[in-house]
């Protein structure tokens, strides 16, 4: 899967369960700085892929990513998480419980050399998030953007995810808010827009439990 990326990873350092990767996976992902509206789509929409039997693929970021993960996992779900920090960093440092937790029952997963970042000051290491944006897209089936600003790295990962020829689902409330114009522009190159699960679910090919 990962061969579809731009520059293919050569080597990935994970923790816990690999064979996970094989599995029938989603990204869900979106702002660290969601609305309320945006959290409870999140767990609405976690809970439905769950139910159908999909891994959650986030990025262990703030916001969407952390609640997608933890509804995962409240919903007896699968779920990896795809660092833009070393295998051994937690950050951010309140996401170090469930990162462990992620580690120890289903996956993580890192393209970030560790002697590299710990050489590189935060200027050249930004470069990771936006990195592991496009090796989420890679590794998984489909992405859905549950809510993104105009400047938001999530959109890297919208830009790749089409490029890769994944599918790419956008919920109908980033279309109906005015602030922003992204959506409409990945809508004209192939983004799906989601108004009911049903939008989502008749795309998707049926889960390898």
């Amino acid at each position: 899967k990962l061969r579809d990326a731009d520059y293919p990873i050569a080597v990935l350092y994970y923790r816990g369960w690999w064979d996970l990767i094989n599995s029938s996976s989603v990204a869900v992902v979106g702002t660290r700085t969601p609305s309320d509206d945006g959290m409870k789509r999140t767990r609405t929409l976690v809970k439905e892929l769950v139910k159908d039997g999909f891994t959650i693929v986030s990025g262990l970021a703030r916001g969407i990513d952390r609640v997608a993960h933890e509804t995962a996992i409240e919903e007896g779900g699968r779920t990896i998480a795809v660092l833009g920090t070393p295998i051994s960093h937690a950050y951010p440092a309140e996401n170090r419980e469930l990162q462990e937790k992620i580690a120890q029952e289903f996956l993580l997963i890192s393209q970030v050399p560790i002697k590299r970042w710990q050489s590189q000051g935060p200027k050249q290491n930004r470069i990771f998030f936006p990195e592991r944006n496009i090796t989420m897209s890679a590794l998984t089936e489909a992405t859905i953007i549950v809510e993104a600003g105009e400047t938001s790295g999530t959109l890297v990962q919208a830009r790749h995810a089409l490029k890769q020829k994944r599918k790419l689902f956008i919920l109908d409330s980033c279309f109906n808010n005015p602030d922003i114009t992204w959506p409409h522009r990945f809508a004209e190159q192939g983004a799906i827009r989601v108004r009911n699960y049903a939008d989502i679910s008749k795309h998707l090919s049926a889960p390898s439990h």
